[in-house]
């Protein structure tokens, strides 16, 4: 890559929109899955055919007690009597019926005398529909191999006319109405029910039913295609809707991390962050949060430039004002020479003043983040850093509490460190302007839910013009005797500091002064009380 390109832009993943469409299907593949693996509805209907075909064999037992006997005293169903009523009745069901005498062995089979009782089937081909194609078909299928089953043993047809081979009917010869379930070869439930058929308490015979293979099945089959083809709509639907909301959601957050790159990577230029403010949601509180944390940003970055631009031209004074100084030495005399050092002293002084007031100021925000908030009793302070302030061949530091505050105290929630801060520069600032026998007040008191902290000093006031302007770094105006002495960093330092505590610093004049006169200005911070 050539120095200076810019770095080739970073494809951004699509784990958002993957990771909504996977979580969305997880709850309909496990409907799906339950469908299958869960066996509530197949035993449900294996109950209730075992008790509707033990209900008919009661009924064609009953009947086969009461009509195909020769007379009350006959111990043996006759066959010939029998044949004829199971036909009529067998007819209207949909099993096959065996009859075994007392001793088990089979008599009458439905199969041989009612032909029609044997139903051949075949599936019909699916519809000309995608809902019921081929591959709908495989995809059961595929399912169906996984979907647990009960353990049944093999049905196998009768060899020989013992009906005893199948227990049922041993029980059913017992007088024991019994059932079984077993699987033939193709896998199909063969339901089976054995009911003794009895006259006064005497078992004459059994009647054993089986369904015909594959009826359960078939059904079951059946319902699970139809929720198979609907759970097929049901993705298709919520891959569609859950693509949708992921272009809502994943698209917007691909473009703000991308105006985020841009921000981090371009060297000059603001980069604009995609505006998604109209949205009411998280998305669009994303989006005004990222533009405004970049616009701070941008702005903190042209205000550290315009203050090395700033620190620049005010060093640049004194340094001129040293040079010219030294190189005039050379030519001087031993009086001018007094003169000259007086001037490098004092322009080393304001060097010095300068770099300890810019390097405080660099290091507030620092400072500011690091320390952390307390209780801080504006009252106590005030007198702590009077006491600091005060000199002996200058004005005097007077601190004028009102009564409720005398009393108990103006505690606030701040950093003491720096409201200290605040306090010794608006002092300062005050005793530089006043005369040495001036006084400079210091006033506490409470109005609402603020604490009020105000200074007041006996210099020349200041021009109305400049009531702002004084806040300004580097802005200083004050006699030419004075000139120098200040780097003009004390207020910015002591307004960023109350904003940082949500208050406001005002400076204005005594009332009824005049600029230039010894009325005096009054510095007024505010500050939230907890």
């Amino acid at each position: 890559m050539a120095s200076g390109a810019a770095p080739a832009p970073r494809r951004r993943r699509r784990g958002l929109t993957r990771l909504i469409i996977a979580l969305n299907l997880i709850a309909l593949f496990v409907l799906i899955a339950g469908t299958f693996w869960l066996n509530v509805r197949r035993v449900g209907m294996i109950d209730e055919r075992i008790l509707s075909l033990k209900t008919q064999g009661a009924i064609i037992a009953a009947a086969l007690a009461e009509s195909a006997t020769r007379g009350p005293e006959s111990m043996e169903i006759d066959e010939q009597l029998a044949v004829p009523l199971m036909q009529r009745l067998v007819a209207r069901t949909n099993a096959r019926v065996r009859l075994f005498d007392r001793r088990g062995q089979l008599q009458i089979d439905s199969r041989i005398i009612v032909p029609s009782n044997e139903v051949v089937t075949s599936r019909l081909p699916p519809p000309d529909s995608w809902l019921a194609s081929e591959w709908v078909d495989g995809i059961y299928e595929w399912l169906a191999r996984w979907a647990p089953g009960a353990d049944y043993p093999p049905y196998q047809e009768l060899q020989g006319p013992d009906g005893t081979f199948y227990g049922e009917v041993a029980d059913a010869l017992q007088a024991n109405a019994s059932s079984a379930i077993r699987v033939n070869s193709t896998g199909d439930l063969i339901l089976s029910v054995a009911v003794p058929v009895q006259r006064y308490q005497l078992v004459l015979g059994v009647l054993h039913l089986t369904n015909e293979g594959g009826d359960i099945g078939a059904i079951l089959r059946q319902e699970r295609l139809a929720i198979l083809q609907l759970s097929l709509i049901a993705i298709g639907v919520m891959i569609a809707t859950s693509v949708l909301m992921a272009r809502n959601i994943a698209r917007p957050i691909r473009a703000l991390a991308d105006a985020a790159d841009d921000a981090r990577t371009r060297s000059k230029g603001r980069v604009a962050i995609p505006d998604f403010g109209r949205r009411r949601d998280e998305i669009g509180e994303l989006s005004n949060a990222l533009t405004a944390m970049t616009g701070a940003l941008y702005d903190r970055i042209d205000a550290i430039e315009q203050f090395a631009a700033d620190v620049a031209h005010e060093i640049k004074n004194p340094l001129t004002s040293l040079k010219s100084a030294v190189e005039t030495m050379r030519r001087a005399t031993p009086e001018q020479r007094e003169r000259l050092m007086a001037v490098i002293e004092d322009d080393v002084r304001r060097v010095n003043r300068l770099v300890s007031d810019i390097s405080d100021a660099s290091r507030l925000d620092a400072e500011l983040a690091r320390e952390k908030a307390g209780p801080v009793d504006l009252a106590r302070l005030a007198r702590e850093v009077a006491q600091l302030c005060e000199q002996d061949d200058g004005p005097k530091v007077v601190v004028e509490p009102d009564l409720g505050v005398q009393r108990s105290g103006l505690v606030i929630t701040g950093l003491e460190g720096p409201l200290g801060q605040v306090l010794r520069n608006l002092i300062d600032n005050a005793m530089s302007f006043s005369p040495p026998d001036g006084i400079v007040k210091v006033m506490l008191k409470r109005e609402g839910r603020f604490g009020l902290m105000t200074v007041e000093d006996d210099g020349p006031g200041i021009p109305p013009e400049h009531l702002e302007d004084v806040f300004k770094r580097f802005y200083t105006s004050r006699p030419e005797e004075h000139f120098g002495r200040n780097s003009g960093l004390g207020l910015s330092i002591s307004r960023q500091i109350v904003d940082v505590h949500d208050g406001t610093i005002r400076a204005a004049n005594k009332p009824g002064a005049t600029p230039g006169t010894h009325g005096g200005a009054i510095f007024t911070v505010r500050l939230p009380l907890p």
